[in-house]
């Protein structure tokens, strides 16, 4: 991803992203200092401890801190953290329509830039719907393809970026879900990030594709904060390599 390449320029300070899961680990010390409050989008309250693990996972690819000396470092790891938590089911870390629609537009309405939902929400109009709200207010929508090794053959959306999952090799992993309604593709297998209760851990799926890409995204707008989201989707395209 050639990320240290971008950190000389920036490291995402000034934008929020929104992780939309099971709860994020707002005391692992190495996401600590980068939370803001979120939203219970089930509960309607600020209740988002993680009830499963999964969150944890994925706000860490997205900004672990940085330059601490500890674990890793999240790709953009000056961002802000904000914990929306869709899931109220600790066995399986499912979500609803609703709870990510109602979730999507309550981090529209907060000051959310970037939105990272790590669940196949093609093809629901309700989601659609809110993440064109969000556009609307300047925020972009970012969600996984699958891990299904098969093609979803869901209608590309314009207000979600759906992203697959590569391997070191820079092939497309197995076990992703493909299609025309992918726009890109990022790596997804092995990655190393915070896992609930503090520690750390390699995992692997389209869970992390999706939100290593919404952390570039927040890089750009960092960057130059005066960019459209059509114009930070735009350069996300124009800058990624070609695998066919």
């Amino acid at each position: 991803m050639q990320v240290p390449l971008a950190w000389d320029t920036t490291m995402g300070a000034g934008v929020t992203v929104a992780v939309f899961d099971t709860g994020v680990d707002s005391t692992h010390p190495d996401l600590v200092a980068n939370m803001v409050v979120g939203r219970n989008a089930n509960l309607n309250n600020s209740e988002t401890s993680d009830i499963y693990g999964h969150g944890t996972k994925v706000a860490g690819t997205v900004g672990e801190i940085g330059n601490n000396s500890i674990g890793g470092a999240g790709v953009a790891n000056q961002v802000k953290i904000m914990p929306i938590r869709v899931s109220e089911d600790p066995s399986t870390g499912s979500a609803t329509w609703s709870a990510l629609s109602s979730g999507l537009m309550w981090a529209a309405d907060n000051g959310a830039s970037m939105a990272n939902m790590s669940y196949v929400v093609n093809g629901s109009s309700s989601v659609e719907s809110a993440a064109q709200y969000l556009r609307n207010k300047g925020g972009m929508a970012f969600n996984s393809a699958g891990n299904y090794g098969t093609d979803g053959g869901y209608i590309n959306s314009p207000y979600l970026i759906t992203v697959s999952a590569t391997t070191s090799t820079d092939v497309k992993a197995s076990w992703s879900s493909y299609g025309s309604y992918v726009d890109l593709a990022a790596p997804g297998a092995g990655i190393y990030t915070t896992v609930k209760g503090g520690g750390y851990g390699s995992v692997s799926g389209t869970s992390f594709s999706s939100p290593l890409t919404a952390a570039v995204a927040a890089l750009v707008k960092s960057a130059n904060p005066k960019l459209t989201p059509a114009a930070i989707e735009q350069i996300l395209k124009d800058s990624a390599v070609d695998l066919g």
